[in-house]
């Protein structure tokens, strides 16, 4: 099986710790054990850019490289699999697609982008059986088209999420959001007035030893992690918390990266509670963390910017204080 230059890239978004070989299953159907250790073997799936064995674990952050054609493989898998059950088949409601397809910010030949809903996970695990990547393939199986994820989203953050639609595609995409070359602005709300109210954030990240899914700032062995941030809106209103929103720009695209940079700044993000505690939850549950635009360059050097609303959350805890959002849109 030949090798492509660019690899194709699954990202880990996972509740749980598992093993590679059994998250990988979950992707790619029909994949066997014999296959796939040699794929291993070959350095044809990598785990974060090294080599490792089907044993290794895999969590939320990691990604996965895989040196194949990804289309000839499920080609090859599909050929030799037995018949799926029909109730292997995911299956939408008439309303679940109407549902989809209203998420849809835009869509051609080659990519789509839609506003990812708050509380629903880029992609799948044992325990989490609803998730964009699911809901696509089911509407692929209708539409006669095949998704591919080429970037991730937290599960509790909102906002613009791309996919791809062909390998080219999804193989230009990939490497445009390693390179780094992709603007993104995330709009959130904080806890307190971020001083100065404008700056950047130079704080390296590191997975922390004893949770292997929360990231702590370590400028000494951490991985170097930038965010530029602005301050749109001081909330303050009688008693009512003093809160903030910000826009938000990462110019590296750690795990957890806005989130641990607001804490970082003594601002969590509200409604986050891995990373601002009661302090960011006492007020609100809801996390609002919402990504608000990206501009990215298709294969043909075309430059588009897709921008989504927030999400009613957002808009909601704004209006507690008396702001309406669409008035402030020529600050951006």
């Amino acid at each position: 099986m030949m090798s492509p230059k660019q690899p194709h890239i699954l990202n880990v978004e996972t509740a749980e710790i598992t093993r590679l070989d059994r998250w990988l299953k979950r992707q790619i159907p029909h994949l066997g054990q014999g296959l796939l250790e040699k794929l291993l073997r070959q350095g044809k799936i990598k785990l974060n850019e090294k080599k490792v064995k089907s044993s290794a674990r895999v969590q939320n952050g990691d990604v996965i490289s895989l040196f194949v054609d990804i289309d000839k493989l499920h080609e090859q898998l599909e050929a030799v699999a037995p018949p799926e059950k029909p109730a292997a088949i995911p299956l939408l409601s008439v309303d679940e697609i109407a549902w989809l397809e209203s998420l849809i910010i835009w869509e051609d030949e080659d990519f789509l982008v839609i506003n990812k809903p708050s509380g629903l996970p880029a992609q799948g695990g044992s325990k989490t059986l609803k998730h964009v990547d699911g809901y696509l393939q089911a509407l692929g199986k209708i539409k006669k088209q095949r998704y591919r994820l080429v970037h991730r989203l937290d599960r509790d953050t909102s906002g613009i999420f791309v996919v791809a639609k062909t390998l080219e595609m999804a193989t230009h995409l990939t490497a445009l959001f390693k390179e780094g070359s992709i603007h993104k602005t995330y709009w959130a709300i904080v806890v307190n007035h971020p001083k100065p109210g404008i700056g950047k954030i130079k704080a390296a990240l590191i997975k922390q030893g004893g949770d292997k899914e929360k990231m702590v700032v370590d400028d000494k062995y951490g991985k170097k992690a930038i965010t530029v941030y602005r301050t749109v809106k001081k909330l303050i209103g009688k008693r009512r918390p003093d809160l903030t929103w910000l826009e938000l720009n990462p110019e590296t695209g750690r795990t957890h990266q806005l989130r641990v940079h607001c804490e970082y700044m003594g601002c969590p993000i509200l409604g986050d509670g891995k990373y601002g505690g009661k302090e960011a939850t006492q007020i609100n549950k809801t996390m609002h963390l919402h990504a608000r635009a990206i501009t990215v360059t298709n294969k043909d050097g075309n430059r588009f910017t897709f921008i989504a609303p927030p999400p009613k959350h957002f808009e909601d805890t704004l209006q507690a204080y008396n702001i309406d959002w669409t008035k402030h849109l020529h600050s951006e």
